[in-house]
């Protein structure tokens, strides 16, 4: 091979190279947006509150655990409350409160259950739609892995509303879709990224780099349209979680220690 050759090799190479960086780079950008642009939003579904308690319930009673006493185990129901095994002998002022953040609480579950189940949809939705678009709907594990594990986390949320008093959609919720789901989806546009600029066929490689820019802005654009429906129902159920703190807080009953009830704490914005 001559001098000129060579160097016509070299910068055939080079562009290559230089492309599958830049496709490579397109590709882990339009998986990833919808992360992005979801995580813009998962800040207003939340109502900044938190709570040392797990909560759980048994048939229709509420159920609020802690690993310390007292107030260890703390169980209301038709306007009684048990703490550790013992009924409190309440005023009536007292189980009015009570009766009141009892159907709160009955209240708030629904909700909760409704925007959460709602971001799962939209991150599993973004995550479907580009692996679909990569790699079709035949022979695609990545795409009946998404499947499964949606409806899954759907069951589990149905039948376990233990995250309620927690208020952290996005770090018990959709931060672990991301991290268990997004590596499999970024290696497969990665890989067809790649795939397309060492082939030489500049028309497919420039096709699929087109396809991949609109696919990004189109997950973008839904991603934050229904974050933005979602918006209204959050702030009411963060309306119904700081009334919850305020009827709480009128609460005069004790533990035996003498200190306050405390099931939840609105935080600061």
């Amino acid at each position: 091979m001559n001098i000129e050759s060579e160097i016509y090799a070299g910068i055939v190479k080079h562009r290559r190279i230089t492309k599958g960086i830049r496709m490579k780079r397109l590709a882990l950008i339009t998986a990833l947006s919808f992360a992005a642009s979801f995580s813009a939003h998962a800040e207003s579904l939340e109502c900044n509150f938190e709570s040392n308690y797990e909560f759980s319930q048994q048939g229709r009673t509420l159920i609020f655990s802690r690993d310390t006493a007292p107030g260890k185990r703390i169980m209301i129901q038709d306007g009684r409350m048990v703490i550790d095994g013992k009924e409190l002998k309440l005023s009536s002022n007292d189980k009015a409160r009570i009766t009141e953040f009892e159907h709160e609480t009955r209240l708030l579950i629904p909700q909760f259950k409704l925007i959460t189940s709602e971001a799962i949809d939209i991150a599993f939705s973004a995550l479907i739609e580009v692996s679909r678009g990569l790699n079709g709907e035949q022979n695609n594990p990545t795409l009946k892995k998404l499947q499964s594990a949606q409806i899954a986390l759907h069951n589990s949320l149905s039948k376990n509303p233990a995250v309620l008093f927690n208020d952290d959609i996005d770090g018990k919720i959709i931060e672990p879709i991301v991290t268990d789901f997004v590596p499999d989806v970024v290696a497969a546009a990665v890989k067809q990224a790649l795939s397309l600029a060492f082939s030489g066929d500049d028309a497919k490689a420039k096709a699929f780099e087109v396809r991949m820019d609109k696919m990004g802005k189109e997950i973008e654009t839904k991603v934050e349209a229904r974050a933005k429906k979602l918006e209204p129902l959050a702030q009411a159920m963060c309306t119904r979680v700081r009334n919850m703190d305020k009827i709480e807080d009128s609460i005069s009953v004790r533990l035996n220690n003498q200190q306050k009830i405390n099931l939840l704490d609105v935080k600061a914005p």
